[in-house]
């Protein structure tokens, strides 16, 4: 018998976060394949936005499947319930990454400005 992976990771909600983590992620490497291919982005801003959406997702899906489930009710209810809890996890998740991004930002231009290939190399070194 061959595994099944998505039934595995059903069963329980960190495992549905996965496997939403999963999807997005995969939904955004496509894009950030383009982009990349198209000299749009890097190889580290591609790595760092995949990252970013692939965790979002996951979020966004773990909380949608406890609220779902929390909120129970017919059908309809329940996929109206998972479709406004997993844009309001993504939406908060993207507002957080963004503040942190410009935090971030604002320190750097304090600084000497030194691009993020840059800080990666001297933190991999």
């Amino acid at each position: 018998m061959s595994f099944q992976l998505a039934p595995y990771l059903a069963k329980s909600v960190p495992g549905i976060g996965i496997l939403g983590g999963i999807v997005g992620g995969a939904a955004a490497l496509a894009k950030n394949a383009r982009l990349l291919k198209d000299k749009q982005i890097t190889g580290t801003e591609a790595a760092i936005d995949t990252g970013k959406e692939a965790a979002g997702a996951g979020l966004a899906t773990a909380f949608s499947a406890v609220a779902a489930t929390a909120v129970g009710g017919g059908l309809a209810v329940s996929l109206g319930t998972a479709l406004i809890a997993g844009v309001a996890a993504k939406y908060a998740w993207d507002l957080g990454v963004d503040f942190i991004e410009k935090e971030l930002r604002h320190g750097k231009s304090a600084e000497a400005t030194a691009s993020d290939e840059d800080i990666l190399r001297e933190e991999l070194a």
